[in-house]
């Protein structure tokens, strides 16, 4: 069942990439398209968790390494579009759009700190 989570995740993820990637070409396909990846997210997530309900586990890994993890993720992509944003020249609507993405990232980083406290 974890190599079916894992395929669904990737059709989650290859759905999203066409959708994003049909925002200028087809209007209407990329309004659809939104509904195809939400749906294949929702079939991901309710795969995994239903393995996770069987008692196997997706990562080797202990709770408190997880939740360090999850910190790491979000802190790690946060400085990352800050660093973006400082070494390139951006028009000021992508630098409003990675400062608010940035600043959105750093409360869900906090709430993820209270964890692994």
């Amino acid at each position: 069942m974890k190599d079916l989570y894992k395929k669904a995740l990737q059709a989650y993820i290859e759905m999203l990439e066409i959708h994003i990637d049909t925002k200028t070409s087809d209007l209407l396909f990329h309004r659809e398209t939104a509904e195809f990846y939400e749906k294949l997210f929702s079939v991901a997530h309710s795969i995994g968790e239903r393995y996770i309900d069987l008692d196997w586990n997706l990562f080797d890994s202990s709770l408190s390494e997880k939740k360090k993890r999850a910190n790491e993720i979000i802190s790690n992509l946060r400085k990352e579009i800050e660093q973006y944003q400082s070494n390139n020249e951006l028009s000021l609507w992508t630098d409003d759009l990675l400062w608010w993405l940035a600043d959105d990232l750093e409360d869900i980083e906090w709430t993820s700190k209270w964890f692994i406290r």
